[in-house]
């Protein structure tokens, strides 16, 4: 039986608390609707004329419990405390916060209701394009908070059925941005910065990030940890962070890890070129009008995404990569520039 990923939107998964909040609103800014669409001649609870079921690490839940449903923009909905006990997690009405809480060991999550708002541990709250619905009594969150939420991995095969494995994470796709730190801000133990840079691919040009325990800020090239009291306004960085992030702007999100540049720069892009002689290696990025030509000695480090250590001769054409080099560069075509460290992207 064939099994379809589920593509996400934003955070991680929970369930349903029952009865609990007035009945929402329904709320879909300009959602971009990538599943299938339902029809009013197929069932409101069915995928594709289906029955939806659900079954978590490999044990099916009870149909009339689960009562999944389908909206009419294609969002799959599911009940929240259900699905989350079966996941582990704790679910508890706040009634001064007007929140739904979910936790499991050092998890924190919160859903509030009438609007698109999930929070999850000490970050912003990000939103999934659907807000949380009552139904029979029921609170249901969009399926997205289990993948971009909880960051589980959801299939769904050809009977409808949808599988839920906690065993696996999905990797998060991580955008980035290349700039300087312009404002830091500490309050009460915690940090935001202020990145002001280049958009990269899917990235923001500025963008707000908050830092936590869990963020991991590091010299790029030798690996070093960097202490959060010592980021400095003015330091270059590259800061990568999740997709999930708010709607304000600048957007705010939670940086995932920081590299701070202070004695290199970087560069994105292809290998089209590789020169080999008894003295260092060469190697063109880019083409010979507008690229870099990067020279490689010994002291060169060379690594995988995973970092897996390899040698210059496992460099090959059509590599992409990500090289920190010197900041002195040649006013030759191509300019020309020592290479720090190199990592293979695929």
């Amino acid at each position: 039986m064939k099994l379809k990923k589920i593509i996400g939107i934003t955070l991680m998964g929970v369930t349903l608390v029952s009865s609990m909040l007035p009945v929402f609103a329904e709320y879909n800014p300009d959602k971009v609707v990538t599943g299938p669409i339902t029809t009013l001649s197929i069932p409101q609870d069915s995928f594709r004329g289906l029955h939806m079921n659900v079954v978590i690490n490999d044990k099916g839940l009870n149909p009339q419990d689960t009562k999944v449903y389908m909206k009419e923009d294609g969002v799959t909905m599911i009940p929240l405390r259900l699905i989350s006990e079966a996941l582990g997690y704790e679910v508890k009405w706040n009634n001064e916060k007007r929140a739904i809480e979910l936790t499991k060991g050092p998890q924190w999550i919160m859903v509030k209701g009438e609007v698109d708002e999930y929070t999850f541990g000490k970050t912003a709250p990000v939103s999934l394009g659907t807000i949380p619905e009552i139904k029979d009594g029921r609170t249901y969150v969009p399926l997205n908070f289990i993948t971009d939420l909880l960051r589980l991995e959801v299939m769904r095969d050809e009977t409808g059925t949808i599988h839920i494995n906690s065993q696996r994470q999905v990797e998060k796709s991580l955008l980035y941005t290349d700039g300087q730190i312009i404002e830091i801000q500490r309050i009460d133990g915690n940090t935001r910065i202020l990145v002001e840079g280049i958009k990269k691919g899917e990235g923001y040009a500025s963008i707000i990030l908050n830092i936590n325990e869990e963020t991991i800020i590091q010299d790029p090239i030798d690996g070093e940890e960097i202490l959060v009291k010592d980021l400095k306004k003015g330091d270059q960085i590259r800061a990568f962070y999740g997709p999930a992030v708010t709607r304000s702007l600048p957007p705010i999100g939670k940086a995932e890890k920081i590299e701070v540049i202070r004695s290199a720069a970087v560069l994105d892009g292809e290998i089209t070129n590789i020169q080999m002689d008894d003295k260092n290696t060469k190697v063109l990025v880019g083409s010979m009008t507008d690229g870099v030509m990067l020279i490689l000695d010994d002291k060169t480090k060379i690594v995988t995404k995973d970092n897996e250590e390899r040698t210059i001769r496992d460099l090959k054409k059509g590599m992409k990569i990500t090289a920190y080099h010197d900041q002195v560069m040649t006013m030759s075509i191509p300019g020309m520039t020592g290479a720090k460290k190199i990592i293979i992207k695929e």
